[in-house]
């Protein structure tokens, strides 16, 4: 079974609901792995990724962050990593026009090497061309 790894913005267009479309596609994706139907992982530099663009971005307070982190982390069929190759990482992030964050999940090995497909809103995957859908298409 493919193995499906989120990004930062997934969860964030949940928490913070900016659009009614990409919310019920959010959501009918991880309704998908709380049934089993797909296979999920995240890693816990997406997780400070979130809380950093919660804070900062959206100003949410500390108890309104640690829900949400809580809602993720305790996630029905979610798996959390804590993988990258930071030398990969940093070549990849030297060589493109991309953050350094994206870089790291690019550099998870079963990503870099096409194995998982990286759900995602933010085209600079496109760039490193690693295997990217967004949640309606999965």
């Amino acid at each position: 079974m493919r193995r499906y790894f989120i990004d930062a913005n997934i969860f964030l267009r949940t928490i913070v609901v900016e659009d009614d479309e990409t919310l019920k596609q959010c959501l009918n994706f991880f309704q998908k792995i709380k049934i089993s139907k797909i296979k999920a992982v995240t890693s816990k530099t997406v997780i400070a990724e979130v809380v950093w663009v919660l804070k900062s971005y959206y100003k949410l307070s500390r108890l309104q962050i640690s829900e949400a982190i809580k809602k993720i982390i305790n996630s029905r069929g979610l798996k959390i990593i804590d993988d990258g190759d930071v030398g990969l990482a940093t070549e990849l992030y030297q060589d493109n026009n991309i953050k350094y964050i994206d870089a790291l999940i690019a550099s998870i090995k079963p990503i870099f090497e096409k194995k998982w497909v990286v759900v995602s809103y933010d085209k600079d995957f496109d760039k490193l061309k690693i295997k990217r859908m967004e949640p309606g298409e999965v």
